[in-house]
């Protein structure tokens, strides 16, 4: 499938407008290896994109399940594209997140197999989060 199949085919699933910022901001997301953050979005757009489009975009990116929030060393908002079938205001999406500390970016860690416990010693598990922290793969050799 061509990406402008691919858009055309995500954007009416997820029931967004397809503006050319946010065909433009998918295929970012698309191509990316990585999570990203609005300053690194602004950054590959033109002056021309406001914060605020920017904003608006991730926001109802994430609403709509295409995106989730990653974590980030710094604190920063990331996000990275959603793999599995996320729904409106719901993510379904268990995976582990691993963080270089070398680069500072953030991976999804999709293959990795997540604990299925849904209690310990009384607690109730609502949701689990797994954050690693290390070398990623591009900077173990520098």
């Amino acid at each position: 499938m061509d990406i402008q199949n691919l858009i055309d085919n995500t954007f009416k699933k997820y029931g967004l407008k397809k503006t050319i910022f946010r065909k433009e901001l998918f295929k970012l997301f698309y191509n990316s290896l990585n999570s990203l953050s609005a300053k690194e979005i602004s950054k590959q757009f033109s002056s021309s994109t406001d914060k605020a489009s920017i904003y608006r975009a991730l926001d109802s990116f994430e609403k709509s399940g295409l995106i989730h929030q990653v974590p980030d060393k710094n604190n920063l908002l990331r996000y990275s594209l959603c793999k599995s079938e996320c729904k409106p205001n719901h993510h379904a999406h268990d995976h582990a997140h691993f963080l270089c500390s070398v680069c500072e970016e953030t991976f999804c860690l999709d293959d990795f197999k997540f604990p299925t416990a849904k209690s310990h010693n009384g607690f109730l598990i609502n949701e689990l989060k797994i954050i690693m922290e290390g070398t990623c793969v591009s900077c173990k050799d520098i």
